[in-house]
């Protein structure tokens, strides 16, 4: 595990449904983790050329480029923990990382990868402890939410962890090789819920044959399994 100077105060941006209204995990942890704590998870998709939906990437990038939806991650997760795996780090403009004012924790199985201001991890477990430990001296970092960025296969294990999932639904028909995990699907099964839907917003801004755009926000109807 490598530990990079993202454990100290100071910490943009890359870029999106939740519980009941907050789910709580609580165990008897130590003084030096925060002992209640959200996980959320944030991402934007559109539709790929042949109609399916949940396209999120293409090529190990986003297939558009959506300022409002970037100033929204940002203003959602600065000053909070964010974990991603190391293909959303990659994708990451070098500029920007580690994301500033987020303490940055990237979860990958390649114990020899090395993330330059992040923490590298190998499991969710890791993760999550990091997430939630606090910082001394103190950086400032709210940590009772926590915020899952991407990619693909770690929103899908993170999904029954979840209590929220704030979505971004781009209106535009992209190529695309990379799908968040089927919403719609667990929509019908009554496993998540919308409870915050916008209304569809044009963009100043925008490439990748956006159209419009709107932000949902969906909750987790079920307790999650550590809970």
């Amino acid at each position: 595990m490598e530990h990079d100077s993202s454990r100290s105060g100071y910490h943009e941006p890359a870029p999106g449904f939740a519980g009941p209204t907050e789910i709580e995990l609580e165990d008897d942890w130590g003084d030096d983790y925060a002992k209640t704590f959200s996980i959320n998870l944030i991402w934007a998709q559109a539709n790929d050329k042949d109609g399916r939906s949940g396209a999120i990437g293409f090529e190990g990038t986003m297939p558009w480029h959506l300022p409002e939806d970037l100033r929204r991650f940002k203003a959602l997760t600065v000053s909070h923990p964010v974990i991603m795996g190391r293909k959303t780090w990659d994708a990451l403009n070098p500029k920007f990382r580690p994301l500033p004012n987020r303490d940055n924790i990237v979860l990958t199985h390649d114990r020899g990868f090395r993330a330059p201001g992040a923490t590298v991890v190998c499991d969710i477990e890791e993760a999550l402890d990091l997430a939630r430990q606090e910082a001394i001296p103190d950086d400032g970092l709210d940590r009772s939410e926590i915020w899952v960025i991407g990619g693909a296969e770690l929103f899908k294990q993170m999904m029954t962890l979840a209590s929220k999932i704030y979505l971004t639904q781009i209106d535009a028909d992209v190529d695309a090789d990379t799908y968040a995990p089927d919403v719609d699907k667990a929509l019908r099964d009554g496993d998540w819920s919308i409870v915050e839907q916008g209304a569809w917003m044009t963009p100043e801004h925008a490439d990748g044959g956006i159209r419009r755009y709107r932000y949902l926000t969906l909750a987790n109807n079920r307790q999650p399994e550590d809970a």
